[in-house]
């Protein structure tokens, strides 16, 4: 009877934590969903077992499919279906297929700039996990799709600001346990953001 009671138990708690979640989730995207453009000072932190380097640059988004990242000698600008860039192993313009590893990744920073966390888990079978922690709603996305072959990411992580419940940071973590960091600082939400910024 004990036993049975303790499975119950379980189960209780597990149902109102993922009840949690789902407000949580909720929330973050009716926040988010409400901001249409924004420009805003980025950090981008590449974390390898040997080294780690750290470069400053400017961060724009248009609703629903725009944005730029642009930093000295390297760039990510996503225009609709297409994606032009110059960071790590690609350098070029390339248009977004589904399930294909780019548009995943220009999926990972539209969805979490909008709070589009359960569409990013639905496309990328991720098993997505909150906690709270330092004035931050963290949301983790973790893969559950087994690949055959380690491309892509297994894990993201989306960083909200506990009062407002905007976008503060993204985290990608690879195969190889490589982390990219682009955090996002003094933001200017709604402002008129120049279309010439996602033209190539």
């Amino acid at each position: 009877m004990k036993k049975v009671l303790a499975i119950m138990a379980f189960i209780l708690i597990a149902i109102q934590l993922q009840a949690q979640d789902l407000d949580l989730l909720n929330r973050i995207k009716a926040i988010n969903g409400q901001v249409k453009t924004f420009e805003a000072s980025l950090t981008n932190t590449l974390i390898k077992s040997k080294k780690t380097t750290s470069q400053q640059g400017k961060l724009y988004f248009v609703a629903p499919n725009e944005f730029a990242a642009t930093f000295d000698n390297e760039y990510m600008i996503v225009n609709e279906n297409k994606i032009n860039m110059d960071m790590g192993m690609f350098d070029g313009t390339y248009r977004l297929r589904d399930g294909g590893i780019l548009q995943s990744l220009s999926h990972v920073f539209l969805y979490g700039f909008q709070g589009r966390l359960q569409d990013l888990a639905d496309e990328n079978g991720y098993s997505l996990s909150t906690k709270t922690e330092n004035g931050y709603h963290i949301v983790t996305g973790t893969i559950i799709r087994k690949k055959l072959i380690g491309i892509g990411y297994k894990q993201v992580v989306f960083k909200y600001h506990a009062d407002s419940l905007l976008l503060k940071e993204i985290v990608l973590c690879d195969y190889s346990g490589n982390l990219d960091i682009y955090s996002i600082n003094s933001v200017k939400y709604d402002v008129a953001v120049d279309k010439e910024k996602f033209r190539f």
